[in-house]
């Protein structure tokens, strides 16, 4: 499948996972922001799909905390996990951490279900 994961390099197959490069800097040097949001939608949106059939998701609300910049060259991983499951709406929260297990960032989002 080809698509805008596969654009930015975000590996799916296990948890999501991208190796960082000078392509994903910011203007301070840094990783872009919005690859490490982009990284956390997809690991919620896997976590939130086990389980279903052929209905369809989307994210509702998303909310990212920053805590550690991360360098080009690192290796962002992404590991969600859904806190609660009502019929419609599914609370989640994810985590993103470097090849060295340092914390990067952190965020919740609901995720709404339909056929």
């Amino acid at each position: 499948m080809s698509g805008f994961l596969d654009l930015v390099g975000i590996d799916r197959s296990g948890d999501p996972t991208v190796v960082t490069s000078k392509d994903h800097e910011n203007v301070h040097g840094g990783v872009q922001g919005g690859l490490i949001a982009t990284l956390i939608d997809a690991a919620m949106g896997q976590a939130v799909r086990e389980g279903l059939g052929e209905e369809k998701t989307a994210t509702v609300q998303l909310t990212i905390t920053y805590l550690n910049p991360g360098t080009p060259g690192d290796t962002l991983t992404a590991v969600a996990q859904v806190r609660k499951r009502g019929g419609k709406l599914v609370m989640l929260e994810a985590d993103v951490s470097n090849q060295d297990d340092e914390a990067i960032a952190h965020g919740v989002a609901t995720f709404a279900i339909s056929s």
